[in-house]
């Protein structure tokens, strides 16, 4: 992985799930007023070095995070709600069985990943 994103369009909204490797290029690719989640660390890099916010977010992009650490049981229900309510679709894109995880993990570095996958340990 290079770190940089392979477009020179911009952005109004991102999801970061490389994390601190990669996050200056997604700041780099978004929007004025542009809102950026960082959520994962795929990238193997755990901390943000270098990081002036001032600068780095001069186009007052707004840089937040979640953390799955501090989900309550009132705020999964009020998830399960709006799916409800809005009818979203949440089908799984592939589920696995547990003798087909390296097939998995191929299907996850592929193109042709979109989402989360599921294996079934089928015990």
């Amino acid at each position: 992985m290079d770190g940089h994103l392979q477009t020179a369009l911009t952005f109004s909204k991102a999801l970061e799930l490389v994390g601190p490797l990669v996050i200056k290029d997604s700041i780099a690719h978004m929007d004025h007023y542009g809102i950026i989640c960082s959520t994962g660390l795929l990238g193997g890099q755990w901390y943000l070095e270098d990081f002036d916010p001032t600068f780095d977010l001069k186009k007052n992009i707004y840089l937040t995070t979640f953390y799955s650490g501090n989900v309550s049981s009132e705020q999964w229900q009020s998830l399960f709600d709006y799916i409800d309510c809005y009818q979203v679709d949440v089908r799984q894109e592939k589920i696995f069985s547990l003798d087909q995880i390296r097939a998995a993990h191929d299907y996850l570095d592929s193109p042709q990943a979109l989402g989360k996958i599921i294996v079934l340990n089928d015990d």
